[in-house]
């Protein structure tokens, strides 16, 4: 990938995670990395190109830093924690999930945009269920349902913590809502 892609991506991605997909504008991105709208447009013709392709470039990501927790050691309590931190960390540099900024801007993207989104929501529960998987069988979380759904609620309860938190409350009430939670599923 050419180094002007990288940097073009890597500034449509922080414009999102700070203002928005709909705030974002090629002319943003055009002053930021300093270059014309025209190069913009050469790599990504339209916007929904520009899309697809942060979504893709952010499953595979964060699919990498979900995975490294999920098999990594420690009991599934810890491992919640861990994925905490990794909102958390979006939450202190003021940068919101972008799956979760994305997830916001649904009924304004492309049919193929929301099609990749929903496999990225996917992908990221079937990987979390590792954990309360692992939680029930050594005994050190407790839950109704399947291990997916219990995947599916702390995911998007990280997501919606992380934006609540951005507004009201900040890092202290992200841990302190983490804990919370993290709590309420440990036995």
């Amino acid at each position: 990938m050419s180094d002007t892609r990288t940097k073009i991506l890597d500034v449509a991605e922080d414009l999102i995670q700070r203002v928005g997909l709909n705030a974002m504008s090629y002319q943003h991105i055009s002053e930021a990395v300093g270059i014309r709208k025209a190069s913009i447009h050469h790599h990504f013709p339209k916007k929904d190109d520009l899309v697809d392709e942060l979504l893709e470039r952010c499953r595979l990501s964060y699919d990498q830093n979900y995975t490294s927790i999920v098999e990594g050691s420690g009991t599934a309590p810890e491992k919640l924690h861990n994925l905490a931190g990794l909102f958390l960390k979006g939450l202190t540099s003021n940068k919101v999930c972008l799956i979760g900024s994305m997830s916001t801007d649904r009924n304004t993207l492309q049919e193929h945009s929301c099609r990749i989104l929903e496999k990225s929501i996917q992908r990221t529960v079937t990987t979390i269920s590792h954990v309360f998987r692992q939680g029930k069988e050594e005994g050190s979380l407790t839950f109704s349902g399947s291990e997916e759904e219990a995947a599916y609620g702390y995911i998007s309860f990280l997501i919606g913590a992380q934006i609540v938190a951005r507004c009201h409350g900040g890092e202290l009430w992200f841990k302190k809502s983490a804990q919370t939670m993290i709590e309420a599923f440990a036995a």
